[in-house]
């Protein structure tokens, strides 16, 4: 899914190239080697975006989802169309049962390369029966606010980036539960201006409907 074949990787890792190194390790299934590499790489070059990736996947498969997810989304915070970042997602929601938020970002993969081959996963021999309610090709579904209300029980990560997300994909009342238990937890005033963006979001959501149903 990088880039990179593995033949230019092969040919950086032989030279030192921490992050190639680090790459084989992950392709290797060494991922704890993966990991420790990713992060003395990250540790002088922060900014690198394919060396958060490696690390967010390498803590994926080492069983680390809460962290990989947060690097997932730090990945996504600078590059909106990260494919690695969208599909990892969309299988960490899957797995958490949030399978409209899953949805999502298969959708997204797919507006962003029709033709990707990524969205082949372990998702279909796991829990084969739970995902022929999954049809990413059908037309474009809408999230109705009974759906949404319960989806809000079953919010896998309550950070800041994850409320941003939602925000963006017009999930306003998600958005708005995430802004606000972080509120509680921070007197950040940019929470607090996000949380007033998303509140009004949904006051002119219900205003859009009462009109169309008058």
């Amino acid at each position: 899914m990088f880039e990179l074949n593995d033949n230019v990787v092969a040919s950086l890792s032989s030279r030192g190239y921490r992050l190639a190194m680090a790459a084989e390790c992950l392709k290797d299934g060494r991922y704890s080697k993966a990991v420790e590499m990713c992060r003395e790489h990250l540790s002088s070059e922060p900014e690198s975006l394919s060396g958060r990736t490696i690390y967010a996947c390498a803590l994926y498969h080492a069983g680390q989802i809460r962290s990989a997810a947060e690097q997932f989304y730090r990945v996504l915070s600078a590059d909106p169309d990260n494919l690695v970042a969208l599909k990892y997602l969309g299988d960490i929601k899957f797995s958490a049962g949030d399978e409209q938020g899953a949805l999502a970002d298969y959708r997204r993969v797919l507006a962003i390369d029709p033709y990707c081959q990524a969205l082949c996963c372990p998702i279909n021999v796991n829990r084969g029966e739970t995902t022929r309610t999954i049809t990413i090709h059908r037309p474009e579904e809408i999230l109705t606010e009974a759906a949404a209300e319960h989806k809000r029980r079953e919010i896998p990560f309550y950070t800041e980036t994850m409320a941003d997300l939602y925000l963006s994909q017009g999930y306003p009342r998600l958005a708005a539960d995430v802004y606000r238990s972080l509120t509680a937890e921070s007197q950040n005033p940019r929470l607090k201006e996000k949380l007033t963006i998303a509140e009004e979001k949904i006051k002119q959501k219900e205003s859009s409907h009462v009109k169309k149903t008058d």
